[in-house]
């Protein structure tokens, strides 16, 4: 296993939490979009930071996790694992696009009006991305639980 990969995995999920968990986070939650973006305006700082995590945090997990990948020659199904990191990355650079049209277009954000279908194109690519991962996890000589 690359320790480096480890390393970034680590690191770029940690910044996703981060910015998952901020005090604006609440935002997710509401559901009037003038309560929205109330919440937005009062944080903007925040809410640009956290976006920010959330975008490099992807990035980097992806990394991370193509390190671990091409570090891993022993395992089998490598075409699978090198199939999900293409997936888990296409879905990082979508999700990407998706917060920083959340930070220049809060008011789209709020009223749910920002690239259509976006999110859910991101989020079924980086499920099977993940899916993938695990898979290859199983066959990697590592405990079972890291792929569970």
């Amino acid at each position: 296993m690359s320790r480096a990969g480890l390393y970034l995995t680590g690191l770029g999920s940690i910044l996703f939490l981060v910015a998952a968990f901020l005090p604006y986070s609440r935002v997710f939650i509401e559901q009037s979009a003038e309560k929205k973006i109330e919440i937005i305006m009062n944080m903007r700082g925040m809410w640009n930071f956290g976006h920010v995590l959330f975008g490099f945090g992807s990035l980097i997990t992806v990394a991370g996790l193509g390190l671990l990948v091409s570090g891993n020659r022993e395992a089998g199904s490598l075409i699978l694992s090198y199939l999900a990191v293409i997936l888990l990355g296409t879905g990082a650079l979508l999700w990407s696009w998706h917060v920083t049209e959340r930070m220049l277009d809060p008011q789209g954000f709020a009223d749910g009006t920002n690239t259509p279908y976006l999110f859910l194109i991101y989020s079924v690519l980086t499920q099977i991305g993940l899916f993938l991962i695990g898979f290859y996890l199983l066959k990697a000589h590592i405990k079972d639980w890291v792929a569970w």
